[in-house]
């Protein structure tokens, strides 16, 4: 299994337009239904520090890129944050679930 994150923190202001962009990204995602693939947003309860998974079967191709609206959203992101929301490879170290 492939793992990507991307972690960033964006202002309390901007916080609300990240919600609402990954709200169309993710109806994108679903509409075009890729299969094996895991995507999970996530926004910190307290903070708007938000993170990103995406997880995909080894060697599978990131279909993210060819989504119009999550391709929308990697260029609209960087001026909305305080950090570099790049991806970033990660390993899985422990896991529980179905």
């Amino acid at each position: 299994m492939s793992v990507q994150m991307v972690r960033f923190r964006t202002t309390e202001n901007q916080a609300a337009a990240v919600a609402e962009q990954l709200d169309e990204v993710f109806a994108a995602v679903h509409a075009a239904a890729p299969r094996g693939m895991r995507y999970t947003a996530l926004r910190d309860a307290e903070e708007p520090v938000f993170t990103l998974i995406l997880e995909l079967p080894e060697g599978a191709e990131n279909p993210l890129p060819s989504i119009p609206a999550a391709a929308a959203f990697r260029g609209w992101l960087p001026g909305r944050t305080d950090d570099d929301p790049a991806p970033r490879p990660c390993t899985v170290v422990g896991s529980y679930g179905a």
